[in-house]
């Protein structure tokens, strides 16, 4: 591998990464929910 490819290879990696942290983040915070509220696992005021 030249270096060019181990630098793609990395940022690949950590797109990937953050993407995973950022949906993780969210589903903490309540934000992961779209709201058509069935199958929905978050309580929300549109379920009421």
């Amino acid at each position: 591998m030249n270096i060019v490819e181990i630098l793609l290879a990395a940022a690949l990696v950590t797109a990937v990464v953050l993407a995973v942290v950022c949906v993780i983040r969210r589903r903490k915070n309540g934000k992961g929910c779209s709201c058509g509220c069935e199958n929905c696992a978050f309580p929300c005021e549109k379920k009421k």
